[in-house]
């Protein structure tokens, strides 16, 4: 339990600004979108996991600065939203951007135990907007961990399957929740 708990204490890989090198906002939005995706997943297959990463995600409540002390999601969606502040060292994309208020409210429905479904899809849907998501796979995705409890288990099966692909196709972004997400799924 307490590997756990220092697993989520600090970000594994947005520790600082060098960690940023060679990085574009694009593939940061990709891994901040499968991220969510993930979330959503363990949200149903690991309950006290999701509801203590969403916590640690929304702990500082502003997605403004980097922190070793929190998730890699959280310093993800803070680049993000900042990238004039990490411009020298990411390529930036105007045309990317958070909508804050929507992942705060998703981050506290998981950490308090409830849950929206259509204010989730809801959700799934503004962030392929937002951070410009054209991939029909990713599409996919998000079709179906917005209707995870309908779906069979052979697509869930292809799903995660095809999140671990994704992101580990992303260069040098294996974000902390990828690497549970990984060891704990079918």
């Amino acid at each position: 339990m307490l590997e756990f708990i220092e697993e989520l204490k600090e970000a594994r890989i947005y520790k600082g600004e060098s960690t940023l090198e060679n990085k574009t906002a694009e593939d940061i939005a990709k891994a901040s979108f499968l991220c969510i995706m993930m979330l959503e997943i363990l949200r149903h297959s690991d309950k006290e996991y999701a509801r203590d990463y969403a916590k640690s995600t929304i702990a500082y409540e502003n997605f403004e600065v980097l922190r070793m002390n929190t998730t890699d999601l959280q310093n993800m969606l803070a680049i993000l939203n900042n990238q004039d502040k990490h411009a020298k060292r990411i390529k930036t994309d105007p045309n990317i951007a958070v909508p804050v208020l929507q992942i705060k409210r998703y981050m506290r429905d998981i950490a308090n135990g409830n849950k929206d479904p259509n204010l989730d899809r809801q959700l799934f849907m503004t962030l392929e907007r937002f951070f410009k998501i054209s991939s029909g796979d990713y599409k996919n995705i998000r079709r179906e961990v917005g209707d995870w409890k309908l779906a069979h288990k052979s697509d869930r099966t292809t799903v995660t399957k095809n999140i671990n692909t994704f992101i580990n196709r992303l260069q040098n972004i294996q974000p902390d929740i990828a690497v549970y997400f990984a060891k704990h799924q079918d």
